[in-house]
């Protein structure tokens, strides 16, 4: 895009006052040409005229192209000049670029990644487009190998706007540095880069001081807490963290080192809600006063997958209640602490009656159907601290902690009167079912004696007499149980 005759174009950012005053050009194409004029009149030395322009004069006379004067104020400058065009081309190139890449004359005319970097195409990295698109300057750092000594020097790009206001090209300013403004331009970019790695984390990171207060915090981290980096600025690590009490807190900081730590924990949000945490941290001194370095990652989702894996992990596929498996290692556990005088448990079996037959009328859909909701139907009448699992294909159990079995023999009667009189609707069709019941108290047991083995065994027995008694009953250590219903109760008979 070539700038409009007669119209100045102007950088929209950097040395303006620089640029001005002598970037005032008719027309970028004719650079190249006029460039040459006036440099071998300067070289000639003062007093000579060339005959290419027929217009040079001694100095203080007047010059008839104010282009020409624009190439000499930038030839005067120590600083390389380069003007780009918007496809890299080179426009314009001072004295001082020239006399840093003399084996790569002439410069005008061709792509600053050809003339530089020996390359087919734009560098990777190179901030030319961004600074083309955006407007913002950018600044960086390169050696440049000479023939006696390898030199640093800093590039500045900014951008040339057209007069209607969008980049028409950029400017680059390379300047020499020094041994010292390296140093401290390298210490700048590290700051920068540094604090563009905190500002840009996915985890968020807080820094404390040795009595919890806020000392640096990113975005990240506020977000988590739903707050604005201001508002954790005013906080102090006891407003969020719930896990642990102050004291716990303050007894942390004042022990972590270098070394670090590396632990989970909760915390509280604005609005009140939390969210699990884990957190790396580490401590260490600047000037005087101790800083922990806290990098805190939200594993909330994390932490719920988890659950929800060991949930699948210990519950039956069709049925959602406990798995066999799980079901014996609680058993385990209450038979060991039942051994250490912890109280007395009971272990009810309950078998569906005929089964098989509900399968062979209505279909084996239909039998998973009857499975699910008789296992939905016993989950809802158990007490909280009662655990219901499926002990294998039409038989469940259920493990219940109790004071006296009586508690154990009413719930399970509340539970045959239900399933004996609700019809199951599947596909429009009633299934109707009874179940049988063995029961089984730990009580029954010497403490020494008792194992999980023994007790299923024994809860089994009695199951199958239940049947062999005629079904729809359950038979525990006092007797029968019968599921028939007389005078709007059950009957409970000694065995």
């Amino acid at each position: 895009m070539a700038p409009r005759a007669g119209r100045p174009l102007t950088p929209s950012s950097g040395p303006g006052a620089l640029f001005r005053s002598t970037i005032a050009l008719t027309s970028c194409r004719q650079l190249p040409i006029r460039v040459v004029t006036l440099r071998r009149c300067r070289r000639r030395g003062v007093g000579e005229t060339g005959e290419e322009t027929g217009q040079m004069t001694l100095p203080g006379l007047d010059i008839g192209d104010t282009n020409l004067l624009a190439r000499w104020a930038l030839d005067t400058v120590r600083d390389g000049i380069v003007v780009l065009d918007r496809d890299f081309g080179i426009l314009l190139a001072n004295d001082a670029i020239e006399e840093l890449h003399p084996n790569k004359m002439p410069l005008t005319g061709r792509r600053c990644y050809e003339t530089f970097h020996d390359r087919s195409e734009p560098c990777p990295g190179c901030p030319y487009a961004d600074v083309l698109r955006t407007g913002q300057s950018r600044t960086m750092l390169f050696d440049h190998a000479g023939d006696d000594l390898t030199r640093s020097y800093e590039i500045s790009m900014y951008r040339l706007d057209g007069p209607d206001g969008e980049g028409v090209g950029v400017v680059e300013h390379t300047r020499q540095v020094t041994e010292r403004q390296l140093a401290e331009q390298r210490l700048l970019d590290e700051i920068n880069r540094r604090r563009m790695m905190v500002e840009k984390s996915r985890d968020g990171i807080v820094v404390l001081d040795q009595n919890g207060r806020v000392s640096e915090a990113n975005e990240r981290f506020a977000a988590m807490l739903g707050y604005t980096v201001e508002e954790v600025y005013k906080l102090r690590v006891f407003d969020w963290e719930v896990a642990h009490p102050k004291d716990a807190v303050l007894q942390m900081i004042a022990t972590v080192d270098e070394a670090g730590d590396h632990f989970q924990t909760r915390h509280k949000r604005k609005d009140g809600t939390f969210l699990d945490v884990e957190i790396s941290s580490n401590g260490a001194y600047y000037k005087g006063q101790k800083l922990i370095f806290c990098v805190c990652r939200d594993i909330t989702e994390t932490k719920a997958m988890e659950r929800r894996i060991r949930e699948l992990a210990i519950r039956d596929c069709l049925t959602d209640v406990y798995n066999r498996r799980y079901v014996f290692e609680r058993l385990a556990q209450m038979v060991a602490e039942h051994s250490r005088g912890d109280g007395n448990f009971c272990v009810s079996i309950l078998d569906i009656d005929h089964f098989k037959t509900v399968n062979d009328i209505h279909g084996h859909q239909a039998g998973d159907y009857a499975l699910k909701e008789f296992a939905r139907t016993v989950a809802s009448m158990i007490r909280q601290y009662d655990l219901l699992g499926r002990y294998g294909g039409e038989e469940f159990i259920i493990i219940s902690r109790t004071g006296s079995i009586w508690e154990t023999y009413a719930m399970i009667e509340r539970i045959m009167n239900t399933v004996r009189r609700r019809a199951f609707i599947f596909e429009g069709r009633e299934i109707r079912f009874t179940f049988s019941c063995g029961l089984a108290d730990s009580a029954e047991f010497p403490r020494e004696t008792l194992t999980v083995e023994a007790i299923i065994s024994l809860a089994d027995e009695r199951l199958y007499d239940a049947k062999a008694a005629g079904r729809n009953r359950c038979i525990g250590p006092t007797g029968l149980l019968q599921g028939l219903e007389v005078n709007g109760s059950a009957r409970l008979s000694g065995s």
